[in-house]
């Protein structure tokens, strides 16, 4: 019985796979802040502020969402929030993710993943590259950045 106990914990075991681990921080990119637009081909313009080790943003994928999360040196970790539309009868959909800043050939990237409800993977990539600082008018809200 022992015998039989101990393989099924093995079996079931082994079937979750190994834990995902989110990558480890290293230090920032000289001079490089999270803050500013980004453009992700996943989630197109993102709207992001950096205030100390906070990020406030918005993305605008299909009517937008929003962002909040935590820098350590090149590592942001946030949550995420797809309010839905009711005009199509779509639901609201959260869930976490995971940011690695990284220079490349020069340009600043972000690459990472989202994840469902309490999951900061297995949702997809969420990646991005610099495209500049963030301007005055840029949009601070979805209802800033829905309103054309």
């Amino acid at each position: 019985m022992r015998l039989l106990l101990l393989l099924m914990i093995l079996v079931f075991s082994s079937a979750c796979g190994p834990a995902q681990r989110l990558p480890e921080a290293q230090p920032l990119p000289e001079g490089a802040s999270f803050g500013g637009v980004w453009f992700s081909p996943q989630f197109e313009h993102m709207y992001l502020r950096q205030t100390g080790d906070e990020v406030r943003g918005i993305y605008a994928y299909k009517t937008g969402g929003t962002m909040e999360g935590t820098v350590n040196g090149n590592l942001m970790t946030f949550k995420w929030i797809d309010p839905g539309d009711k005009t199509t009868a779509t639901r609201s959909v959260n869930g976490l993710g995971y940011l690695q800043m990284v220079r490349e050939d020069g340009i600043l990237k972000l690459k990472g993943e989202w994840g469902y409800n309490d999951s900061r993977m297995g949702g997809g990539p969420w990646e991005a590259e610099w495209v500049r600082p963030m301007e005055s008018d840029d949009p601070r809200n979805l209802e800033e950045l829905n309103q054309d």
